[in-house]
C-alpha cells in the first residue's frame, strides 16, 4: 500500500524546483520511472505498483506545478522542461539510467525524454498516447464505461478510483501544467532515432488508438500493445494486466 496523498512528503531540488517524490523497491532492481497522466499526482498508481515492484525499483515524481510540487517561470510549463526535470531527479536520486513510462499526457513527457535524454533510457513505453497539438477527446469517459461493463461481464476484478489521486496545491499552476499540448508541435518524426527497446500501447475503448498506431508506425522496431477491455488511462482499467505485459515486454528486450 503506498502512502496516501495526505501523507505523501518526500521532497527533492532539482532545476532549482522542490519535487514531490517517491522513490519505492529494491535498489538492486531495474529502475522504472513513471509519469503521470494528466490531472493526476503520483498516488494514481496506487494499483499498478504491488505489481510493479516485485520486479522494479520504481521512481514516480509529481511535474512541476502539480500535486505537491513547486514551479517556476510561466514559459517553463513544457514538455520539454518536464523531461529536464526528470532527468535532474535521477541525477539527484544517482539513478544513471531507467525505463521510463508515460501514460496519456505523460507518456508526451516521456516522448521528450526519449529525444532529449536517449542515453539515460533502458527502454521507453508510451501508453494511450497522442503527440499531436489537442486531440478530440470528447467521448472518452463513454468509452471507458463501455470497457468496464466489459471487464464487468468478464468477471474481471474492479478497482476503484480515488479522488485524491487528482489533488493539487495550486489551482492555476497545475492549470498551466496541464496546458503544454496546446503550444507544442507533433514530435513524432523526432523519436525514429531511439535504440532502445519501445513499446507504444492503447486501450481499446481509447480515442488515441488511432494516433497510438500511428506513433509506432514512426518509431522502427517498436512494439505495439492493444489492451482489450481497456479505455484512456490503461493503468487504472487492469493494472494488473498493464503491469504483466510491462514487465514482460521489459524481460523480453533489455538485458542488463
Amino acid at each position: 500500500m503506498i502512502d496516501p496523498y495526505e501523507h505523501s512528503n518526500s521532497f527533492i531540488t532539482a532545476n532549482g524546483i522542490q519535487f514531490h517524490y517517491a522513490l519505492d523497491g529494491d535498489a538492486s532492481k531495474p529502475s522504472l520511472a513513471l509519469v503521470n497522466m494528466a490531472s493526476a499526482n503520483l498516488t494514481n498508481w496506487e494499483h499498478s505498483l504491488p505489481f510493479l515492484l516485485t520486479h522494479f525499483q520504481i521512481l514516480r515524481f509529481d511535474i512541476r506545478g502539480t500535486g505537491k510540487s513547486g514551479w517556476g517561470g510561466d514559459d517553463e510549463f513544457t514538455f520539454s522542461q518536464y523531461a529536464d526535470d526528470l532527468v535532474a531527479i535521477m541525477d539527484a536520486l544517482q539513478i544513471p539510467k531507467a525505463f521510463v513510462l508515460g501514460v496519456a499526457y505523460g507518456a508526451r513527457t516521456v516522448a521528450q525524454f526519449g529525444i532529449r535524454h536517449p542515453d539515460r533510457l533502458t527502454a521507453l513505453a508510451l501508453f494511450d498516447v497522442a503527440l499531436t497539438p489537442p486531440v478530440e477527446q470528447t467521448g472518452q469517459r463513454e468509452l471507458g464505461q463501455q470497457a468496464r461493463q466489459l471487464l464487468t461481464e468478464a468477471g474481471e476484478p474492479e478497482y476503484p478510483t480515488r479522488k485524491s489521486w487528482r489533488f493539487y496545491e495550486n489551482r492555476d499552476a497545475a492549470l498551466s501544467a496541464h496546458t503544454a499540448h496546446e503550444k507544442e508541435p507533433d514530435t513524432s518524426n523526432s523519436l525514429s532515432h531511439l535504440r532502445v527497446p519501445v513499446l507504444v500501447a492503447c486501450g481499446r475503448q481509447d480515442l488515441n488508438l488511432q494516433e497510438a498506431q500511428r506513433i509506432a508506425k514512426a518509431i522502427p522496431g517498436s512494439e505495439f500493445k492493444i489492451m482489450e477491455m481497456t479505455g484512456h488511462g490503461s493503468p487504472l482499467f487492469r493494472p494488473a494486466y498493464f503491469a504483466q505485459f510491462v514487465t514482460e515486454f521489459y524481460q523480453r528486450n533489455v538485458n542488463e
